[in-house]
């Protein structure tokens, strides 16, 4: 009942925004205006966005499992990744960002359980990283004057996400940094309470604990987590060059700095809970390219539908089907993987 709520309650929001986003739109115009798209650009996007990106994100990846277990491979990380990035793409519930970590545990002999945290990490750095890039290209951007009221409304509700996000970074990272440096002193009892516990829910929420804290060991490596902090930049800078060349492939000229001032919109348009983003990752980076940049409404529907469908969506759920073939994981294993994804099971 509660997955068919969430289902449900996501189509609407869905609708919703595409609604709103398509308000004020001549679809033909938009629709021709795509059709008209650099292929050249478009393919480097892909390019860049699919596998460079894709790459770093594993790399990192390798980096914040290593106290788990050391050289896991290349890989079975990127495999991983992209297939569960094609879940959440093509299928309700987000379900992706438990299925990687899952399956990338079946693989490699490892903790689901630290799998799952160093997905929860890897959220937190790559809020931080937002969050800095943006910052950064507003300071320094000059083209501020002409954007109206409506522009003007758009930064400062970034900036005020932006705080919401730094804030609330910080305080997760604190706790569960204090978490691991003290694990030796409550450790034994909640495990202790675990094991006598007769509700299965709190029981297993309390091994949960253990596993969340344990699989957080990166936190407390200097070296490791400086180096797990560059490639959360690097994995937002390649990001931001791969939307720069899906806008330039439909027009859009902004420089490669004022990427990151349109990245907030395009990160909340994708963390509202519609099924792969739509409808409020048009509605939200159309705007944002209308009311920050002067661009055509038509021009920037148009541009969201190449960045979201041609460059993020179609090819992402292509490649993850390809390497679900290659690795031989059959329908069923795919099942049974998700349910225990979905239904959060270490």
């Amino acid at each position: 009942m509660k997955k068919a709520v969430k289902l449900i309650v996501g189509i609407l929001l869905a609708a919703l925004f595409l609604a709103l986003s398509l308000r004020g739109v001549d679809t033909a115009n938009a629709l021709r205006n795509a059709m008209h798209a650099s292929w050249g650009y478009m393919l480097a996007s892909v390019a860049v966005g699919l596998f460079g990106h894709n790459l770093l994100r594993a790399w990192r990846w390798r980096v914040m499992l290593t106290p788990e277990k050391p050289g896991i491979g290349l890989y079975n990380l990127f495999s991983t990744t992209v297939i569960g990035y094609a879940a959440s793409w093509s299928l309700p519930l987000r379900v992706g960002e438990f299925l990687r970590p899952v399956l990338l545990a079946e693989r490699e002999g490892i903790r689901a359980s630290a799998a799952l945290t160093t997905v929860l990490i890897e959220r937190f750095l790559d809020g931080l990283a937002i969050v800095a890039l943006s910052a950064v290209a507003v300071m320094t951007w000059n083209g501020r004057e002409g954007i109206g009221p409506e522009g003007e409304a758009a930064i400062r509700y970034a900036g005020w996400g932006g705080a919401v996000v730094l804030c609330g970074s910080a305080l997760l990272f604190g706790l569960l940094i204090g978490a691991a440096a003290t694990k030796s002193r409550w450790e034994g009892r909640v495990e202790s309470f675990a094991a006598r516990s007769k509700n299965r829910l709190l029981a297993s929420a309390a091994r949960g604990l253990v596993g969340l804290v344990e699989g957080g060991t990166i936190l407390r490596r200097p070296a490791g987590l400086a180096l797990t902090a560059v490639l959360s930049v690097a994995v937002w800078m390649v990001i931001g060059y791969s939307v720069w060349l899906g806008l330039k492939s439909a027009g859009i000229g902004i420089t490669y700095p004022e990427v990151f001032i349109l990245m907030p919109a395009s990160v909340l348009g994708i963390g509202i809970p519609t099924p792969g983003g739509a409808g409020s990752y048009e509605y939200l980076v159309s705007r944002a390219l209308q009311y920050l940049f002067n661009q055509p409404l038509d021009t920037a529907y148009a541009a969201t539908l190449i960045l979201h469908v041609l460059i993020t969506l179609l090819p992402t759920v292509l490649l993850g089907s390809v390497l679900l073939w290659r690795d031989g994981v059959s329908i069923a294993r795919l099942k049974s993987t998700m349910a225990a994804a979905a239904g959060g099971s270490p």
